[in-house]
């Protein structure tokens, strides 16, 4: 795959409305995974995990399968343990709740930019049918 056909189906990726996204997998999972991606990078993993928890568009586990899609289990399975940690914290009452250690949490978030793109390029790479062609 040239740079140029990834970076096209990257900026596709990036479009809120480009039809691919509902048709192919592939660009589906891309975008959600690039949504939720900019989220943890502008108010960190605990916050994502907050948002995107009850979201009607991206719902956390279509970000969990997203990301399982772009083969970065390790990434889903730190979200999904976050997400389990914050659903205990909320169930705490005010009385047994401790400070959430936001600072650990939004470390623990092993991705960027540069890994994301690694991930997304490889996926494409293997199951080029799961990407809409480049028109």
């Amino acid at each position: 795959m040239t740079d140029e056909h990834f970076d096209a189906l990257w900026n596709r990726a990036c479009e809120w409305d480009a039809p691919a996204i509902r048709t192919h997998r592939g660009d589906e999972a891309l975008h959600v995974a690039l949504t939720f991606h900019g989220s943890v990078m502008n108010g960190g993993l605990l916050n994502a995990v907050e948002s995107y928890g009850e979201d009607r568009e991206y719902p956390l586990p279509r970000v969990l399968q997203a990301y399982r899609f772009l083969g970065l289990e390790d990434v889903a399975s730190v979200i999904e343990q976050v997400r389990q940690e914050h659903e205990v914290l909320a169930a705490a009452d005010d009385e047994t709740r401790t400070d959430v250690p936001e600072e650990r949490i939004d470390a623990s978030y092993p991705l960027d930019d540069e890994a994301l793109s690694a991930a997304a390029r490889a996926a494409a790479e293997a199951s080029p049918q799961s990407f809409a062609p480049i028109s």
